[in-house]
Parts: structure tokens; C-alpha cells; sequence
């Protein structure tokens, strides 16, 4: 199979939120936000975004195929060509949506390249910035030019923690009944969600927000997770479904996910969290 080129895949990335997404920031028209299925919002650049993508990354990639949250929504078969032996590219056109509807700057995108169900590469970029993260199998997780290490590694780390927004809705309510839980917070979007496990001589996005030792949610979207668990793979990270199996992003029995710095502090924090957790591996 062809060897992937990092660089030459997120200069695609880029060139592509430069064209797409960029010119409508914060110039949003009348009729240019819908809303989908799901109740959660789509707009022209998030379309306009993924038929970009998937036409640059097939002709970069001949044969491969296309899983785009926006495709989903309009056919939700498409998570089966995860399954097969293809290629497969899995993008998030616009990773935080309602942030870019509101105009604020914490919105991403994410691609991650799968094969044989295992993700071996992924770019996660800050079209604000122009910053870019990426991972490949085997090689570590850079920012640009930096190589990355993971923030619970280092001793002036405090033990924070990301849920997504119905685990966090969960952890108010045993907080407020006395309930002793880790120090944790309303995850954002996974595309500014992920680059906080990592520090290094620069941070993604210029971020000032604290470093997390963990990530608990009650989803398992390929779009929004493929990318971010494969880099927290690479930096010898643990992440797993809420059963504890290995993440396959072809699977509907996920369950929510859970990231943590090694396979112990995931079996502490899955404990601790046991009465969030129960509920959703029994939905």
C-alpha cells in the first residue's frame, strides 16, 4: 500500500479550511446553518468542507474510500466500509460546529486514515492558526515541527479531567449529593479536546487552558475519536471503550470511551467514575 506522506496530507487539510471553511467564519448568511437529525447543527462550510476533502484525499489515495460525518447523515451505511480492507479516510469537516456558528475560534479539523480497522495515521488542525497535529503509527505525535509528550508525564500536571457534556451533566449532579470525584470539566470539541493530553516546547492552538490526564465520554463517533486515540497511542496513552476493549471504529458496541495516561490510571478512573459509567455500557 502506498506509503502516506504526513506533510503532503495536511497541506491538503489546510488548503482545503483555507478555501472552505475560513471565508465563512463568522460570515454566516441566512439559510446557511440547518439542522440535522440528531438535533446538532450543519452548515454550508461543513459541507462545502467534506466534498473538498474526500475528492483531494481519493485523487491523493486512489481507491480509497469515505466515511464523513456529514455523508453519515445522509446515509449512516457507510460506517460498514470501515469493516472492509479498503482505505479509509474518516473526516470531521468542522470538529465544533456550534463554536463556528457562534464565532468563536476553538473549531477544528480532523482526519484520520484507517485500514483493516486499525487507524494508523491522523491530522488534527487549527484552521485559527494554522497549527497541525499529526500522528502516524509508530512515529509519535508532532505539532508542526515539535514532537509531542503526554502532559500526566510531567510533575507540575494537576489530575484534570474532560467529560463530554451528558457524563459531565451526571458528574454535577453525584458532586452536588457529596460524591468524591477527580477534578473534571465540560469537554469542548474533540479537536481542542485532545491536544490538551499533550505538552511540549509549544502547545496546540497557543492554548493557555491546563493540561488533562483523562477523557470520558459516552460516544464513540469515528470522526470525532479515531484521530485523537491513535495520538494518544503514540504517546503511550491507554484508550479503550467503556468495557475495556480495544476502540474499533467500525464497532456500534463501543459504548463511550475512556482515555487515560497508562492502563492503571484507566482502571482506577473507570472505577471512580463506576455509577456515570454503568448506565451507559447497559443502554
Amino acid at each position: 500500500m502506498k506509503p502516506i506522506d504526513l506533510a503532503a496530507v495536511g497541506n491538503i487539510i489546510a488548503e482545503v479550511a483555507a478555501t472552505e471553511i475560513m471565508p465563512r467564519f463568522r460570515n454566516l448568511g441566512a439559510g446557511d446553518v440547518e439542522v440535522k437529525g440528531d438535533k446538532s447543527s450543519v452548515t454550508v462550510a461543513d459541507k462545502a468542507a467534506e466534498q473538498a476533502l474526500i475528492v483531494r484525499l481519493q485523487n491523493y489515495l486512489p481507491h480509497s474510500i469515505i466515511v464523513g460525518e456529514e455523508s453519515f447523515e445522509a446515509d449512516n451505511r457507510i460506517l460498514l466500509r470501515l469493516s472492509g480492507n479498503a482505505d479509509v479516510w474518516v473526516i470531521d469537516p468542522i470538529d465544533g460546529t456550534r463554536n463556528f456558528i457562534e464565532g468563536r475560534p476553538e473549531f477544528g479539523v480532523i482526519v484520520a486514515l484507517v485500514r483493516r480497522k486499525q487507524t494508523v495515521a491522523a491530522w488534527i488542525h487549527d484552521p485559527s492558526t494554522g497549527d497541525m497535529l499529526r500522528a502516524e503509527q509508530g512515529s509519535g505525535v508532532w505539532l508542526n515541527s515539535y514532537k509531542m509528550r503526554l502532559a500526566s508525564s510531567e510533575k507540575d500536571v494537576s489530575p484534570l479531567g474532560l467529560l463530554s457534556w451528558h457524563v459531565h451533566q451526571k458528574f454535577l449532579q453525584l458532586k452536588a449529593a457529596g460524591a468524591a470525584l477527580p477534578e473534571s470539566e465540560c469537554a469542548s470539541a474533540a479537536s481542542f479536546d485532545y491536544p490538551r493530553f499533550f505538552t511540549g516546547d509549544v502547545l496546540f492552538a497557543n492554548s493557555q487552558k491546563p493540561r488533562v490526564s483523562f477523557f470520558l465520554g459516552d460516544h464513540a463517533k469515528p470522526w470525532d475519536h479515531a484521530a485523537g486515540l491513535l495520538m494518544i497511542k503514540e504517546v503511550q496513552g491507554y484508550g479503550a471503550n467503556l468495557f475495556g476493549h480495544p476502540y474499533d471504529p467500525a464497532s456500534s458496541q463501543n459504548k463511550g470511551l475512556l482515555s487515560a495516561p497508562n492502563r492503571p490510571a484507566w482502571d482506577g478512573i473507570h472505577q471512580t467514575f463506576k455509577a456515570v459509567i454503568d448506565p451507559i455500557i447497559t443502554s
